[in-house]
């Protein structure tokens, strides 16, 4: 009796949590939150049916729509290292980072179990074409040039798994100790070929402006002296032209020129010191004998 009556009075609370219990279950099939930078992936009975594409509360329908996951649409990196031999037959490793967007969330969920490792396989083979018959430095130097020439040839391939290639980027390649002892002599011996050979054209950049500095010199120098003798030697002629027109005899007026210039060169010598001076001129006495007729002849006639 006592069990009839509460079960009589419990039945109304009974229903109500089967329908708060019902509503609640209701609600978490029907309700979903898609995370920020993704896209929530919904089938019906095994069919993709559509991503929502704005981040928070969705909606789909109960017991028959599945969330089956949620793809994030952010850029994303996926690091991988691929081990190859160069042309001078050396064993290297690359490190590389393949930078991504998920563009077609679908393709990339449902065409692959594995897009990432799709990802880094097609990648791989297209660095490793890419660098076949490259030397060891080419790699080093050339790895910008590597990574532009593989995104460009795998991103019609990669496009069919919903994924948009941003940048993909060789890191410098990791050979044996011993390797890279040898590289790094070989790149300082380089470096200091490269700075013997500056330096030398700079001495010999040096020596052709200090060579064509003192050819500028010595002619500027034999100018003044071409000048120089050039005015003595309109004095000489202006001198004996005087001589003449005072009277004196040409030979007698070459020969107190002649004497005149003789005496000239002798004290200019003698004015460099430390000088010896030897006079071995012919007829000095005969040009004195000159000279005493040329004062005598201007004494008389004196000038004109």
């Amino acid at each position: 009796m006592l069990t009839a009556t509460f079960m009589a009075a419990a039945a109304p609370y009974i229903g109500y949590g089967v329908g708060a219990l019902l509503t609640y279950i209701t609600a978490k099939k029907t309700l979903f939150t898609v995370g920020q930078n993704k896209e929530g992936l919904v089938s019906r009975f095994g069919k993709y049916v559509g991503a929502p594409k704005t981040s928070g509360l969705n909606w789909k329908i109960p017991f028959i729509d599945k969330l089956d996951t949620q793809v994030s649409t952010a850029l994303t990196a996926i690091p991988a290292e691929l081990e190859t031999k160069t042309s001078d037959d050396q064993f290297i490793r690359l490190p590389i980072d393949i930078q991504f967007e998920v563009r077609d969330t679908a393709k990339f969920y449902y065409q692959s179990n594995n897009p990432t490792e799709q990802i880094k396989t097609i990648v791989s083979a297209a660095v490793r074409k890419s660098t076949s018959g490259k030397t060891f430095a080419e790699i080093y130097s050339l790895r910008q040039e590597i990574s532009d020439n593989v995104k460009e040839n795998v991103l019609d391939e990669i496009a069919d798994y919903g994924i948009d290639i941003k940048r993909i980027v060789i890191d410098e390649p990791q050979a044996d100790e011993n390797v890279k002892s040898a590289y790094n002599r070989v790149k300082a011996s380089e470096r200091e070929k490269q700075a013997a050979e500056n330096e030398a054209q700079a001495a010999y950049i040096k020596s052709v402006k200090a060579a064509e500095a003192d050819k500028e010199r010595n002619s500027l120098i034999g100018e003044g002296v071409k000048a120089f003798r050039k005015s003595v030697a309109e004095s000489y002629i202006e001198t004996r032209q005087s001589l003449i027109e005072a009277g004196v005899d040409e030979k007698a007026a070459d020969a107190f020129m002649t004497e005149a210039m003789r005496l000239d060169t002798m004290r200019d010598a003698a004015e460099k010191g430390n000088v010896i001076i030897m006079d071995t001129a012919k007829g000095k006495a005969q040009n004195d004998n000159s000279m005493a007729d040329v004062l005598a002849a201007m004494r008389v006639n004196g000038p004109k």
